[in-house]
């Protein structure tokens, strides 16, 4: 396996309303921008969305860091990933087979 592959994450506004739209990895070479992210988006406690339906990757650190972010949020603001990879779904189910309050899956485009 080769290690020329740079893992990169993009991270942008939704248009129109709040949340961000995630692109890409999140790794070890990218963990400080999602941390960044997740902060800066749940800052305020107000109901936020990610858009993971173009996120490649995500590795146990960023998983538990997005948990971490959703358990921030209050109760009635919660944390809507959107479209989320099939394998952070099922990291998802295990880590939280209830499906926390703090976390809602919207499988529709944002918009």
């Amino acid at each position: 396996m080769s290690d020329s592959h740079i893992s990169q994450l993009q991270v942008s506004q939704l248009p129109g309303e709040r949340g961000l739209q995630v692109i890409g990895a999140v790794d070890l070479s990218t963990r400080e921008i999602w941390r960044d992210a997740l902060e800066s988006a749940t800052a305020d406690g107000s109901p936020t969305r990610l858009d993971l339906s173009e996120l490649s990757f995500i590795d146990t650190r960023g998983t538990s860091m997005l948990l971490a972010a959703a358990q921030r949020q209050p109760g009635t603001a919660p944390l809507a990933i959107i479209r989320p990879p099939t394998v952070l779904r099922r990291v998802l189910a295990v880590l939280c087979p209830d499906e926390p309050a703090q976390i809602v899956i919207e499988e529709q485009e944002a918009s």
